[in-house]
Parts: C-alpha cells; sequence; structure tokens
C-alpha cells in the first residue's frame, strides 16, 4: 500500500487520460505496456469517503463528523448535511448532491480495471500472470460496482429487479454511461466474480489491498448476500472462511490500553482505505445515542481503549462537537477499520444470519459468540442463545451492528431487512432542542442521489428514488 510506489503511475494515468462524467478516462489510452506496470493499478484502492458521513448518518449510527452542534445543522435547510440528518422528504438531494467523491472514486477504480483488462494480452510480460491478473481486475470491478449499486439503487428483490440500477461499465472506451437494471447488474457482478475467475487468483497475498482466493468467495458471498440468496451465500461464506478465519482479538486492549487494528491486520480479507494511509476511521465519528445504546457491558474498545490519555470512545468530545449528550466520539487514530472492504468478522456474521435463516438457529450464534468473545470481557461476557429465528436475529441484528461501525455494512444490511416484512423498522433519531426524526423503511433515503455531474452527462440517468 506504500504510495510511493504508484505515485508516478497516477501521475500518469491523470496526464494521459481524459476526463468522463467523473474526472476519469473515457478513452483508455495509457502509455502502460508492460503486465507489470499494468499490476500496480490493483495495488491502491481508496474511496475518497467514510461511510459514516452519509450512510453511517442515515441508518443512524452516527451523526457524521461536522463539528457543527446537530441540531444547528438541523437548522441550515438547504444542506445535504441538514437533509440527511432531520430525514426530510421533501428536501431535493438530486440537487443538493453537485459533487460526490465516492461516486467519483468508485468508477475511477472501474476504469482502471478496464484499462487493465484493455492492454493486458498486448502488454509485455510473463504470459502465465496474465490470467489471474485479469482474473482479479473483473473480482474488483465487480466488488466497485457492488458498492455502487448498494449505494445508488433500491435494494434488490423480485419485486425491484426491473427498476434501474446503475451504470456496469466494462469497457475502458465508454463515454456516455448506460444504466441498467437491478436485475442487469446484478447478473454482470455475478458474471464477474464467477466461480472460475475465483479460482484463478492466489492461494495467497502479501499485499492486503490485492485479492486472494479467499477474498473472492468473500465477494461473491457478500454480493449473493445482499441479493437475499441465502442459501448460495452460505456456501461461499464458508469456503471463505475456510481459507481465513483470523479473527481480531480486542483483549489485549485491557492490558495495552489501545485498540490497534493496522490495515495489514490477518482478519482483512481485504482492505480499502477510505481516504488515503495517513487517514482512518473510526476516527472522529460522532455516534449517536441510539447507537451507543447498543454497546455491549464490558465491551474492549468502549470500556478499556484509551488514546492520548482520554477515552477512544470519548464522551465530552462527542458532547463539544455534537451538541447532543450521550454521543460517543472517537478520539483514535491507530485502528484502521476496514471502511470498504471485508473482515473474517464480518463474513462470519454473514454465515450467521444464513444459518439462523435456515433453522440452524446455535449453529448460526455460535458465530456469532465466536466474535463476541473477542470484543466483550471475560466479567460480562455471555454467549447468545434463541429458540427462535426471531429472537436469534434480534440478538446478532445488535451485536453486529456496533461490530460494523464505520463500514457500508449497517446501511447496506438495514436496506435489505427492510424489504423484508419480518425485519422492516423504523428508524428514529432524538436530537435535543430540535425533535424526533423518523425514516421509514419506504424512505427514499435509502438511495444516494446520483451526483449532478452524473445526470448532466448522462442525459438518459434516472435518480433511483
Amino acid at each position: 500500500m506504500k504510495k510511493n510506489i504508484i505515485y508516478s503511475l497516477v501521475a500518469c494515468l491523470t496526464l494521459v487520460l481524459a476526463s468522463c462524467d467523473t474526472d476519469i478516462v473515457p478513452e483508455g489510452k495509457t502509455v502502460l505496456d508492460k503486465t507489470s506496470d499494468l499490476e500496480l493499478l490493483l495495488n491502491e484502492k481508496e474511496m475518497n469517503d467514510f461511510p459514516y458521513e452519509t450512510l453511517g448518518v442515515i441508518v443512524n449510527e452516527s451523526y457524521g463528523s461536522n463539528f457543527t452542534p446537530v441540531a444547528d445543522q438541523i437548522k441550515n435547510k438547504g444542506t445535504m448535511d441538514a437533509a440527511n440528518l432531520s430525514y426530510d422528504e421533501t428536501a431535493d438531494r438530486a440537487k443538493l448532491a453537485s459533487k460526490d467523491s465516492r461516486y467519483s472514486a468508485i468508477y475511477s477504480y472501474i476504469q482502471h480495471m478496464n484499462v487493465l483488462l484493455s492492454k493486458i494480452d498486448a502488454a509485455q510480460g510473463d504470459e502465465a500472470e496474465k490470467p489471474a491478473l485479469k482474473a482479479e481486475a473483473r473480482i474488483n470491478r465487480a466488488w466497485f460496482h457492488f458498492l455502487a449499486v448498494g449505494c445508488y439503487a433500491k435494494q434488490y428483490d423480485e419485486k425491484t429487479k426491473d427498476s434501474l440500477g446503475i451504470a456496469y461499465v466494462t469497457d475502458a472506451a465508454v463515454d456516455q454511461k448506460h444504466q441498467e437494471t437491478l436485475e442487469e447488474n446484478y447478473k454482470h457482478l455475478l458474471d464477474d466474480c464467477s466461480d472460475e475467475l475465483i479460482a484463478l487468483l492466489p492461494e495467497k497475498q502479501t499485499n492486503v489491498v490485492r485479492l486472494s482466493r479467499a477474498a473472492g468467495y468473500a465477494i461473491r458471498a457478500r454480493i449473493l448476500f445482499q441479493m437475499k440468496d441465502y442459501k448460495n451465500a452460505l456456501t461461499y461464506a464458508e469456503k471463505a472462511l475456510s481459507l481465513n478465519s483470523n479473527i481480531e482479538d480486542r483483549s489485549v486492549i485491557t492490558t495495552t490500553y489501545k485498540w490497534s487494528l493496522p490495515a495489514t491486520s490477518a482478519n482483512n480479507f481485504f482492505y480499502i482505505s477510505p481516504l488515503n494511509d495517513y487517514y482512518s476511521t473510526p476516527s472522529s465519528e460522532q455516534l449517536s445515542v441510539e447507537t451507543v445504546a447498543l454497546f455491549e457491558d464490558g465491551d474492549y474498545v468502549k470500556n478499556y481503549a484509551y488514546s492520548e490519555g482520554s477515552e477512544f470512545w470519548n464522551a465530552d468530545y462527542g458532547y463539544m462537537d455534537s451538541g447532543i449528550d450521550g454521543c460517543l466520539e472517537s478520539n483514535g487514530y491507530d485502528a484502521y477499520v476496514n471502511a470498504w472492504g471485508l473482515t473474517v468478522e464480518r463474513m462470519m456474521y454473514l454465515a450467521a444470519e444464513c444459518y439462523i435463516r435456515e433453522g440452524q438457529i446455535s449453529k448460526g450464534l455460535d458465530l456469532v459468540n465466536q466474535v463476541r468473545q473477542k470484543r466483550i470481557d471475560t466479567e460480562h461476557y455471555q454467549p447468545f442463545t434463541a429458540s427462535t429465528e426471531a429472537e436469534a436475529m434480534e440478538e446478532l441484528q445488535r451485536a453486529k451492528f456496533i461490530e460494523c461501525i464505520a463500514t457500508f455494512e449497517n446501511f447496506f444490511d438495514r436496506k435489505r431487512w427492510n424489504s423484508e416484512a419480518a425485519y422492516r423498522k423504523n428508524i428514529t433519531r432524538h436530537v435535543p432542542e430540535s425533535g424526533d426524526y423518523t425514516i421509514t423503511p419506504e424512505s427514499q433515503y435509502w438511495v444516494i442521489p446520483f451526483p449532478l455531474k452524473v445526470m448532466q452527462n448522462n442525459p438518459t440517468f434516472k435518480q433511483n428514488y
């Protein structure tokens, strides 16, 4: 992940590739003519966005990281922050979305993968290496499209599959993009992470941003899971976990009093930075009081972790910056939560939910408990047990929400659950001196608006809400 390895490459791409609707490549013309140069395109993944700036706010995980009291932000009508924090259904979010660094980063990386795929056959280099590199590029392309469809389109199911989704871009020379249906999107996603392509990936990678075979299985599992194909999602989750089952052990915090989680941690299937190597998540995230209430007693990070002499989840900073008593703000800079990638723990929660839905409740909760044993101190830890799916899911949902702080997962999960009668629910945010604000399962806020520039440059695009 060392940036100096690829600075010259990125500079080259920036100079020679023209701009399209997201300041990325329309023509795919580069000077890259060696396999080794093209491979560098796989070595760096950045999203240029913190999930909690929008996704976390919408799912009421947090108030974001704006150092202005929440009540004052809400009063400032005509801003995206005010709209998101108050779930204002009358706000014209399409007009407010003038820019979106997340969307730009997604399609920029997709474009890099398409450049690699368009040039690698003619590139100078070891022919034996090319199949694996092409497979990795396609699976990466699937993952970034998956993030896009999860943010900018409706939840996929039988009722919505014919609804418009996103542009699935497979051509480095594309100019204007074509908006496909959700069904077309997900077909492309699965095609780009097929069994045949996953089999070409190496068993291990030396760079945590690169894809191993375990990462390939995890990606396919996560896509199927969002499609609500729980049976097949479980199959691939088990394959991923059979190759990597390393759980981050937070019990060491009781002696170090520090939550240190490097990006290179073995619990990452693959890591995607929210900005760049100098930023960590959940740094500066302000947890909502509703989220704080979900922490279990004895949580290693909440109860034991300190940074610069004060609590990692800090109530003083939380109140000072949000204006809300009970808000906790992250005061740590050494925990690189995998904001946009995948971890072993999240794959275990995925498998657990699939088992629970199949009626294997104890087996599912055993996976949840394996993670919780590394999260809750021995004085307070008690294994989850349940006799019904509903009871098991309630326990899983609460613990998973805390596990997935500062990632895309809580937004994607709630969006998926909202499409199911058994698990849909309203979410209410209480803001002192302002009021209560509720988001329903039917809200337009579960679809992020395409940025204005995209709509202008692609006249056939339609917003998906």
